[in-house]
């Protein structure tokens, strides 16, 4: 099925790369185009034309392909998707691992074969499938802000990459708020000046454009398409979904937009909140997830297949949430499993085509019945609910203690160092490794324990994860505050 959908992508799909790609060539008017960068009838589609939507910047990153065959810019693009979906779903596995759950059959299949059927699955949800379709640049800006937000603290301080995926495309500005929460002033002005870079890196090279697009076609969601659209998963856009206010309109009326503001209000600010309590608990995924979702709301328009990020969420509920958040067996867990269910399950499948599916049509889906309208907003008015409930837990459960050995240093495919302590050793690695995929397996370590004359701890994991020496410290129980990170590594 993945081949099929790459090899449709191949052969009659790639309409969003056909918009980036000539929106590249405008710049030097190579492949015969002589139209300017934001010019409304840009691309040709049916009865009507697409526009490019990004920032200057993004038209000079993707400036190589306009001087490059269309197939093999596709192609180009269509790899490096399916890498970051592997390189997606490597994380996704040894986090799982990290949080001392298991994948139902990587212990038959072993860590490479799980990826590869984890990659699969991931390339067949909604967004991504879509996505693929599309031939789109989602994934690149996954990239980006979820490489910054995972790799080790170097010298270049974290944010920096976020910054330029904001220059790509705006939304993703808004994972500047995790640094924001953290206290992590450097972090927060890396990723005000490397997105301020391309403004001006824009307005240097493409001064004429830039002016066009910071004065009026940043402002103008028309650009992008039509709001009531069954596509789109914003808070503006689902509202519009299931209202009989917003029923055939294409944008809203004063009452869904102050509706729509109150709720990404209680979104923003309950996010807001619990970042530092999951930090504590190094729940990573949980993090960036929420932060994820939270951008996909606030935008205006959010096409289903802009929620790459849908995965990280699932596997965070699923290895955090649940076992955490929601432990009591009471109704708030029986809630959220049931409005996890209706908003993966309707996302993976895809609001555009649960519309289309209940229209019995994919023609003029911007004039679909009402039933399809409300199909199509069903599963993100449970994931907004979902969402919701979850940070409501967090903030009923942020006085729990931090349970010891929860530490995972630098989730990253490169150089890292897992630091595991109890409350009388200090356990470090004997040696770094340089792991392709991930890191160590926690769940794989037995847990560290003194033995008899000795300070070497039994090693009991496998052949892939380094042996740890330890030796009695108290060093390690004064860091096992319970109300912080376990060694929590910053930076």
């Amino acid at each position: 099925m993945v081949g099929a959908q790459l090899t449709y992508s191949m052969l009659v799909g790639g309409l969003d790369f056909s918009v980036y790609r000539t929106g590249a060539a405008t710049i030097f008017g190579s492949d015969g185009v002589r139209a300017d960068l934001y010019d409304r009838d840009l691309v040709p589609l049916g009865g009507g034309f697409l526009p490019f939507t990004y920032p200057p910047f993004a038209a000079l990153i993707l400036l190589p392909f306009a001087f490059i065959p269309m197939w093999l810019g596709q192609a180009i693009m269509l790899a490096f998707s399916v890498a970051v979906a592997w390189w997606f779903a490597a994380i996704v596995y040894d986090y799982v691992n990290h949080r001392g759950r298991r994948i139902p059959f990587q212990d038959k299949l072993g860590r490479t074969t799980t990826i590869a059927v984890l990659t699969a699955v991931i390339l067949l949800s909604g967004p991504w499938r879509r996505g693929i379709g599309l031939v789109q640049i989602n994934p690149l800006i996954m990239l980006l802000v979820l490489g910054d937000l995972l790799r080790p603290a170097t010298r270049l301080p974290r944010g920096f990459f976020i910054g330029i995926a904001g220059g790509i495309k705006l939304t993703p500005l808004v994972f500047g708020l995790i640094p924001l929460m953290r206290k992590d002033v450097k972090g927060v002005l890396t990723l005000g000046a490397s997105f301020l870079g391309t403004i001006a890196l824009g307005f240097l090279l493409l001064p004429h454009q830039a002016v066009q697009f910071w004065t009026s076609a940043v402002s103008d969601p028309t650009r992008v398409g039509n709001i009531n659209y069954p596509d789109n998963i914003s808070v503006q856009g689902w509202l519009m979904h299931l209202t009989l206010e917003g029923y055939h309109a294409q944008m809203p009326t004063a009452l869904l937009s102050g509706l729509h503001w109150l709720l990404i209000a209680v979104l923003l600010v309950g996010t807001a909140a619990v970042i530092p309590v999951l930090d504590r608990r190094g729940m990573r995924l949980s993090v960036i997830g929420l932060t994820a979702f939270l951008m996909l709301e606030m935008s205006p328009i959010s096409w289903s297949h802009h929620n790459t990020w849908l995965p990280l969420i699932v596997a965070a509920f699923l290895v955090d949430a649940l076992p955490w958040a929601f432990r009591e067996r009471d109704w708030r867990r029986t809630a959220a499993q049931v409005l996890a269910w209706a908003a993966f399950v309707g996302l993976y499948y895809s609001p555009l085509w649960l519309a289309a599916t209940v229209a019995g049509t994919t023609e003029n889906l911007d004039y679909v019945s009402r039933p399809a309208q409300i199909a199509a907003g069903l599963p993100m008015l449970a994931h907004y609910l979902l969402v919701l409930l979850w940070i409501t837990q967090i903030w009923r459960h942020r006085h729990d203690p931090c349970p010891p050995g929860n530490d995972l240093r630098d989730l990253w495919s490169g150089w890292r160092v897992v630091e595991r302590c109890s409350h009388s050793l200090s356990c470090q690695p004997l040696h770094r490794r340089e792991l392709a995929g991930g890191y160590p397996q926690i769940s794989d370590v037995g847990s560290p324990r003194p033995v008899p004359g000795g300070t070497v701890v039994p090693w009991t994991g496998s052949a892939s994860s380094p042996p740890m020496t330890c030796t009695s410290s108290p060093g390690c129980a004064a860091r096992e505050n319970p109300n912080t990170r376990c060694a929590a590594g910053t930076g």
